[in-house]
């Protein structure tokens, strides 16, 4: 999940289920809270790589990446926090320059990683997947749209 450190949760924390809504990528009603998980439960915010550019405008869409979803970004405080599904209560907490974002998450390697994960080759060297999120200035809020994955 992604969200501001600031964001406040409803009393039932219906934030999550509004998020995560059966597809790799969701959002809560509010768009306050984002749901990503490329190549099901693979990736985590320990051990493959996450680059994070911050950009004037939106970027071309390269071929490369094997998943690649857009939404938006609310972040008053400039704190992002990445926080891994499943319970298990880590969290990753990226600072940012506070404000309204349009997203792109974009994933590479992920079959690979599956694959990997797959044949217990757990221990088979560094990671094959890595993952790339690209901000820009949101000029009109917009839906959640995949535009490469499943």
């Amino acid at each position: 999940m992604l969200f501001d450190r600031t964001n406040v949760w409803s009393e039932d924390f219906s934030e999550y289920t509004e998020a995560a809504s059966g597809a790799w990528l969701g959002q809560s009603q509010s768009r306050a809270v984002t749901f990503v998980s490329p190549g099901g439960a693979v990736f985590s915010s320990e051990g493959a790589p996450l680059v994070v550019d911050v950009l004037d405008g939106p970027p071309e869409l390269g071929d490369e990446a094997e998943s690649v979803g857009e939404f938006d970004l609310l972040l008053p405080s400039g704190e992002l926090v990445m926080e891994e599904s499943g319970g298990g209560g880590r969290e990753t907490v990226l600072a940012l320059p506070p404000g309204d974002w349009r997203a792109r998450w974009s994933g590479f390697g992920e079959r690979a990683a599956e694959e990997r994960e797959y044949v217990e080759q757990a221990d088979a060297g560094p990671r094959p997947d890595r993952y790339l999120l690209q901000l820009w200035p949101l000029r009109a809020p917009g839906p959640v749209v995949i535009l490469r994955g499943h």
